[in-house]
């Protein structure tokens, strides 16, 4: 089972989000979102393998398999929720492959900043490399050293925008994890260990909420070749965002995540 924290809504309800976070980050990534959220919505936010709080047995392989199998074992705590997935990034991988394997009935998804894999098998073994070699850093260089490379990356630029204490408390958060259980979570469940799930987004038939900042052209690219085969999806192109659209756009994610479930409770 995944080390979580339950956040119940001020008003009684049976609607439960629940939100993976990103690569190098943990469950209080999201910390700041809760007041705003758990007004009529149940928060669950989860430590993924190698993150936060989170004890996964060092002795298993933290595949997407294991992934999908532990949160299977923490949802079984509230089947008498509608469950709303969320995840940004590395979580949001996680999020797809539950969609389409995981044993919980989901009533909703909401993918921030995602990717469905690498369709490519000479590129998802290059890939391969690079999370292999991103690893060894963090076990021989440290936490540090591999931080500073890590928020010098393209994908992040725009984080150079944001207020001194924001990016401050990011960077702190960073700096709290364990560089020994970051590298074994980048080889066992990098971008390079994420099976291809571009041929099974079709069979995803549940409501879709697609989220991406403009700034952020790759996954810009990515989510609109997603919508073009998904059978159910909203999709949101956040001004003035990059990658991580629930720190630099807070209200507007909060905005759309709102709409989205009390929109698909309206449906029902």
């Amino acid at each position: 089972m995944l080390h979580y924290k339950f956040h119940q809504s001020t008003v009684p309800t049976d609607k439960l989000l629940v939100m993976l976070h990103g690569f190098i980050s943990d469950q209080q990534t999201f910390d700041q979102h809760i007041h705003s959220l758990n007004k009529n919505i149940n928060i669950l936010t989860i430590d993924l393998p190698g993150h936060g709080a989170d004890q996964s047995d060092l002795e298993h392989k933290w595949d997407f398999p294991f992934i999908s199998h532990e949160l299977d074992q923490t949802l079984r705590l509230f089947t008498n929720y509608q469950i709303y997935l969320h995840g940004y990034s590395m979580g949001g991988r996680i999020g797809l492959y539950y969609a389409l394997y995981g044993q919980a009935q989901l009533t909703g998804l909401i993918l921030e900043s995602t990717s469905p894999g690498i369709e490519n098998s000479d590129e998802r073994q290059e890939r391969q490399l690079v999370d292999q070699a991103r690893a060894k850093v963090l076990e021989i260089a440290g936490l540090e050293v591999f931080v500073n490379d890590w928020e010098k990356l393209p994908l992040f630029y725009t984080q150079y925008e944001l207020d001194k204490s924001t990016r401050n408390a990011i960077r702190d958060m960073r700096l709290r994890q364990n560089p020994m259980r970051l590298a074994k979570a980048l080889r066992d469940y990098g971008t390079g260990q994420m099976p291809n799930l571009w041929p099974q987004l079709n069979q995803i038939q549940i409501p879709t909420c697609i989220i991406v900042g403009e700034l952020d052209g790759k996954f810009c690219k990515i989510a609109k070749n997603i919508v073009s085969v998904m059978p159910n999806f909203e999709m949101h192109v956040v001004a003035n965002s990059g990658h991580t659209i629930h720190v630099e756009e807070m209200a507007e994610f909060d905005r759309i995540v709102i709409g989205f479930i009390n929109k698909e409770e309206q449906n029902d």
